[in-house]
Order: C-alpha cells, then structure tokens, then sequence
C-alpha cells in the first residue's frame, strides 16, 4: 500500500497519533492532506536545487512491523517554518497496552549491569535489564518475565518506582531485590554478553563520567537517588 495512503487511513484511524495541543509554541501536525502535497512539492524542489534526494520530504509510513510504525509527518514549527519530521511510535504500547519495564536489580547493596548490544547504536552498551512489555500483562508480570528470560531469576522482589502512560501501554521501573542464592544465567539469544555488579559508589562515578549513557538506566538510578 503507498505509504502516504496508508499514513491518511492511519491518522483517520489513530487521531491521537496526530493530536495537536494548540498551544503556543508547539510543533503543529500538518493534517489537510492538500497542503501536505503542496508543501511536500514546494520542499522536493529545494531539495534537487541543492543537490539532494527528494524523497528526503517523502510523508507516509516509512516503515511498520508489529512493533514500531516509522512515520514522517509535514510539520509547522512555531517560527512558521514547515518540513518533515521523522518519529519511531511504538505501536505495541499504542496499540495493546504492553507495559515496558526497566529493572534496577540489587544483591546486598550492589547493582547489576548487563552488557546488551544495542542494534540502533550498533555497538555495547552496559545497563540495567529492561525489554519491552507483552499486552495482556501487568507491569509487574511483565517486569518477572523479563528478568527470568534475560537474566534467568525467578523469585525477586519487586518494588515498583513510577509507571509512566502511553497510548494504552506505557512503561515502568523497578527495583529488584534478587535472593542471594540465585544465579545469573544470561539469555545470550537477546544480544547480553556478560555481566557484573558494582556497588553505589561505582554506580555514581560511572554516572558522573558519562559512562551509563542508556537513558531508561538513568531514569531508573535517578529515581532510585530521588526515593
């Protein structure tokens, strides 16, 4: 189905998706259909005068699966300034209502980081387990799960930090007291490679030098600092 087709039906079907606030200073949807062509042309020949691709403004559906739509929307900023803009919606959370959980896990006063490839940033990346949420579940069925098929623990103690909403899902972060006599075992199909634990301090310094940069663990360790 031609994207731009399919990005109509899906703003028809989904408004939400599409909401503007009307308040000062948003960035505004451009929602009538004729004036997205209009503007979508306008910008395609800026674009060959510079030397570059046109379809750099296509507006549609770039992209979907079952759990992300990649959908660039003709945009007006506050200044009046228009052109595309690009965002990922997680359609699992939008859609179903899969809570996703980010898990602090902590054995007498030491935390445990996970070191995951992160396919976005095509590189490693030490941080707190997390995934993404099944619909059906609860935060905290979602936040057991996640821990037994990443990290292989199945009696924690939750403590659940905040839940933010989305849509119909949203996501949640945990603290996670794992009994001493648990064992580690890496789900090594999800891209983790190894593991360690480090103790507060630790945790603080590699905070402070930048070296925790994925921003669900931050947002966990700071909730974590605030409690």
């Amino acid at each position: 189905m031609d994207s731009f087709k399919r990005y109509l039906d899906l703003m028809e079907e989904r408004p939400d998706l599409f909401h503007n606030t009307g308040e000062q200073g948003e960035i505004k949807i451009i929602h009538d259909p004729h004036r997205i062509l209009a503007e979508q042309k306008r910008i395609q020949e800026e674009l060959r005068a510079s030397g570059k691709p046109a379809h750099y403004i296509d507006i549609g559906i770039l992209s979907e699966d079952e759990w992300f739509w990649t959908v660039r929307d003709m945009v007006e900023f506050p200044n009046g300034h228009v052109w595309g803009y690009i965002r990922d919606i997680n359609r699992k959370s939008s859609e179903q209502g899969g809570i996703n959980s980010v898990i602090m896990c902590m054995v007498h006063g030491h935390v445990l980081l996970v070191r995951k490839f992160r396919h976005e940033e095509r590189d490693w990346s030490w941080e707190f387990p997390r995934g993404f949420g099944e619909p059906d579940l609860t935060a905290e069925e979602n936040a057991l799960k996640e821990l037994e098929e990443e990290i292989g623990i199945k009696k924690p103690q939750l403590t659940k930090l905040t839940e933010v909403r989305s849509g119909n899902g949203g996501t949640a972060v945990f603290l996670v007291e794992i009994p001493i006599d648990e064992e580690i075992v890496l789900e090594t199909g999800e891209g983790i490679s190894n593991y360690k634990w480090i103790d507060r301090k630790e945790l603080d310094e590699i905070v402070k030098k930048g070296q925790l940069s994925d921003w669900f663990s931050l947002w966990a360790y700071a909730l974590f600092n605030c409690g």
